[in-house]
């Protein structure tokens, strides 16, 4: 599938496992579902793909916008954050950092796309902010489970060398364009649904 399939599908997945209720639970998954489903595919040369760019672009205005709602009305993902080690916060925004250009490097649909990459990558986001760590986690997963119903082999355990495919879509055809569709289309009825659970609580 392609970036912005997987950003959407990501997020609504996210919703739908975490079922949020609260303001922070909503944001979180927003950020964290859009955040995880786009990451896999850092191994992408951007440079080459303005398509990639812009998916990169969106899945960081999806978490900015977060970010800046949960400024304005104190949601409480930044004061999680506050009240976090700021030691272990910087430790943890150094290994994003590294792990970023790691995965940059690497073959597509590699170390990225594996379960080893999905612990590693979640625990680091993790470190830097705990509340995005499932939403983050389901999305990740979510991106590499999609990719397994492709034409081309996904190396989900990494490093071994064999990998996954089901053989059922091809990435960038008709299957994108319906996941693309439902993914947004879940993600909206997803987030009202959401918003009606915390106005009745």
């Amino acid at each position: 599938m392609m970036g912005k399939t997987h950003i959407f599908m990501g997020t609504a997945i996210a919703f739908a496992l975490t079922m949020p209720d609260t303001s922070i639970g909503i944001l979180t998954a927003a950020a964290g579902g859009a955040l995880g489903g786009m990451m896999p595919d850092i191994d992408l040369d951007s440079l080459k793909n303005i398509k990639d760019v812009n998916t990169k672009a969106t899945a960081g205005a999806i978490v900015a916008v977060c970010f800046a709602i949960d400024f304005l009305f104190k949601c409480g993902i930044i004061e999680s954050m506050k009240n976090s080690n700021p030691t272990i916060m910087l430790v943890g925004l150094v290994l994003f950092i590294a792990l970023y250009f790691i995965g940059a490097a690497a073959d597509h649909r590699g170390f990225t796309h594996s379960i080893l990459a999905t612990v590693i990558y979640t625990a680091v986001v993790g470190l830097m902010c705990q509340p995005l760590i499932i939403p983050f986690a389901i999305g990740y997963a979510s991106h590499i489970l999609l990719d397994c119903t492709n034409k081309k082999k996904v190396r989900v355990f990494f490093p071994a060398k064999k990998g996954i495919r089901f053989k059922m879509f091809y990435a960038s055809k008709k299957a994108n364009v319906v996941f693309y569709y439902i993914g947004i289309a879940c993600t909206a009825l997803l987030v009202l649904i959401a918003f009606i659970r915390m106005i009745m609580r």
